[in-house]
């Protein structure tokens, strides 16, 4: 039986396809495709075939994981098991009552998220900060984590969750595809008015993004 405790799924805002939910998620399309076919996140998205915002941050959360060395079937076993406590999207809502640093650890050879102050025989796998994880979805997504821009937005109620520049309804690949054009950073600044800092940071994005999926 199924906690109390954030067991009502969150409403499916946001809808990405696989590839916009891998720029996110900071993986090649293929991987995240893999994470969804072994359970780490349902791929909710208000039409068939597609993703939540809720399915990003759970995609994040399980690159987060991945990358501090669990398996993603060990990845796969533990969100399976949280989610009988705290429904669809446990990566993003198990925490909830602590709000900050949480680990995964390891008892008996199951893998679960705990908050701290663990008895000595708990072996901690991977220390989650869901508050900066949470952040790096807004700011853009896994690439954020390292390299943070206050000049990239997703917001989940504007163009469907896209990254855009912050403040505008502009995407980040737009950016990037006009400053490709003949005198494209001209008509950046001319035409979109955007700011020397704003062309410079998305491009950055769009770099760090294209890299990112391309691993």
């Amino acid at each position: 039986m199924r906690s109390m405790v954030n067991s009502q799924s969150p409403r499916a805002i946001g809808e990405y396809s696989v590839l916009e939910l891998a720029r996110l998620a900071g993986a090649p399309p293929k991987r995240v495709g893999r994470w969804h076919q072994m359970g780490v996140f349902p791929g909710t998205g208000r039409s068939p075939g597609t993703f939540s915002y809720a399915d990003a941050a759970e995609s994040i959360l399980a690159h987060y994981l991945v990358d501090a060395g669990l398996r993603p079937g060990e990845v796969a076993k533990l969100v399976d098991n949280l989610r009988e406590r705290y429904g669809d999207w446990p990566l993003a809502h198990a925490p909830l009552e602590h709000e900050g640093r949480l680990v995964v650890v390891r008892e008996r050879g199951d893998l679960y998220l705990d908050a701290l102050h663990l008895p000595e025989q708990r072996v901690i796998e991977a220390t989650l900060d869901l508050r900066k994880v949470r952040d790096a979805l807004a700011h853009g997504g896994w690439v954020a984590l390292k390299n943070r821009r206050e000049s990239i937005e997703v917001d989940p109620e504007k163009l469907s969750g896209i990254p855009t520049v912050r403040g505008r309804r502009l995407p980040t690949t737009v950016v990037a595809e006009v400053a490709n054009e003949p005198d494209g950073v001209d008509t950046l600044r001319s035409e979109y008015r955007l700011s020397q800092d704003e062309i410079q940071e998305t491009l950055a994005y769009e770099a760090d993004v294209r890299k990112a999926i391309a691993a």
